[in-house]
């Protein structure tokens, strides 16, 4: 039962995420932007399992636009820009809530071996500006790598027990009132309301009307540009390849056959794969990533929530992919329980990012719009239809978000409920009663919706 039900929140948390995805990506009133898509696909390669990536060879003579998309809130993403030939300098800006949002500009010039890099952590897509400043046409490449996704910046909220706290007996509630059946009430009240809230999900926070506002909100065009005819020596139509691509010479035969006789690619090309094998030796031994990527906007977390409670409990070992660290201290019953308990908790912290991206997001392009209407020329009519959707885009949002929270509560209570079973087995009595439920308090009154 607890793994439906978890499945069930995680299908409906991502089914969320995709809903508002397009919401996360640059604005623009200028309907001419049509950016080229970037999407990172699955990393085949054996040893980069559960990382994605793409890379493309392009031109560039004055400025092109693309939109990185594909990537987990929850991974680290690496962005490389390199040109080729080096005789003239190329730009690259990383923007995020419209096209005019730059948030960093590098320079080949300036950087390492000419190849500008970018180090982040985001929620939906994020644009990239590239620039000729000279106004001349240069080849070039973006690659962009994603980590495996890194669920490990909320740490655990288990400490061990004592022997004065296993027992009833020994000052054993931490309930002012000393009235456990005062918090199961509460608790079956909690649960009883999230199983109502199952039932009106399916019916109406994806329904077809919600979807096509969604998609036309902003009327943006995100296909790949097409360009005119091709000149020999320049990449005008992006090709795309993937990390197989790189290992087995392809990207370094077609780059090698567009330049030309007079252009050696393989010093670039082992630069750049030496700046990937690089990145991911990093990636594989940092202690702490978050410090060392920018996370783009102000609403994703890195650190635990705070005033988050610790629980005493039989079990204080961290779970990890193999099971426990320390089989000796925790019993299996545990494993399947906190599993659950450890999911949950980073469910509500996509859920959170979820909804306080898209609203930041959504404040932002109805500022945009409103200071740019005037601008651009858009009639004072069409954009006040385009900002009563971009409202009504958030209210179903806040809808959404109510529902889910509802149903990950549900799954919190299941998991510790099984918790608190394991716990008197091993001599920790009514566990949920004296030391869970203030977690679960915590936990509801953090991830409830305050605006």
């Amino acid at each position: 039962m607890a793994t439906t039900h978890l499945t069930t929140a995680l299908v409906f948390v991502c089914s969320l995420l995709c809903s508002f995805q397009s919401l996360a990506q640059p604005f623009t009133l200028d309907e001419t932007i049509k950016p080229v898509e970037l999407t990172l696909k699955e990393d085949t390669r054996s040893d980069h399992k559960g990382e994605t990536f793409i890379a493309t060879l392009s031109t560039v003579d004055s400025l092109k636009h693309y939109v990185v998309q594909g990537h987990d809130m929850f991974q680290f993403v690496d962005v490389i820009v390199k040109g080729f030939g080096n005789e003239y300098p190329l730009k690259a800006s990383l923007v995020y809530d419209n096209w005019g949002d730059i948030i960093e500009s590098q320079t080949s010039t300036a950087a390492e071996d000419g190849m500008i890099q970018f180090q982040i952590r985001a929620f939906g897509a994020f644009g990239l500006l590239i620039e000729s400043p000279s106004e001349e046409t240069i080849n070039f490449t973006i690659m962009v790598r994603a980590s495996k996704p890194q669920k490990s910046y909320l740490g655990s909220p288990f400490t061990k027990i004592t022997e004065s706290e296993m027992s009833l007996g020994s000052g054993e509630s931490n309930n002012d009132s000393g009235d456990s059946g005062g918090n199961n009430t509460v608790l079956y009240i909690i649960i009883g309301v999230a199983l109502l809230v199952i039932g009106l999900l399916a019916g109406k926070l994806m329904g077809r009307k919600s979807a096509t506002i969604l998609l036309l909100l902003f009327g943006l065009s995100f296909s790949t540009v097409a360009q005119g005819g091709g000149t020999p020596g320049f990449f005008y139509k992006d090709r795309f390849f993937n990390g197989e691509d790189l290992d087995d010479g392809t990207f370094e035969r077609e780059l090698r056959d567009e330049m030309g006789d007079g252009y050696d690619p393989s010093g670039d090309v082992e630069k750049l794969t030496d700046k990937l094998k690089s990145i991911k030796s990093f990636l594989d031994n940092a202690v702490n990533l978050y410090k060392s990527y920018t996370g783009l906007g102000s609403c994703i977390g890195a650190t635990p929530p705070p005033g988050e409670p610790r629980i005493p409990s039989f079990c204080a070992v961290p779970t990890t992919d193999a099971g426990f660290d320390d089989e000796s201290s925790c019993a299996g019953c545990f494993l399947a329980a906190r599993e659950q308990f450890n999911e949950v908790r980073y469910l509500f912290e996509q859920l959170a990012t979820i909804y306080k991206c898209t609203k930041n997001f959504s404040n932002a392009a109805l500022s945009f719009g409103d200071n740019a209407s005037g601008i651009h020329g858009v009639s004072g009519l069409a954009w006040q239809t385009q900002r009563r959707n971009i409202e009504k885009s958030v209210t179903d949002l806040e809808t959404a978000y109510d529902k889910k929270y509802g149903e990950l509560l549900e799954s919190l209570s299941e998991s510790m409920l099984k918790l608190s079973e394991c716990e008197a087995r091993y001599g920790v009595e009514d566990w949920f009663d004296r030391f869970g439920y203030m977690y679960f308090e915590f936990m509801r009154d953090k991830y409830q919706r305050k605006d």
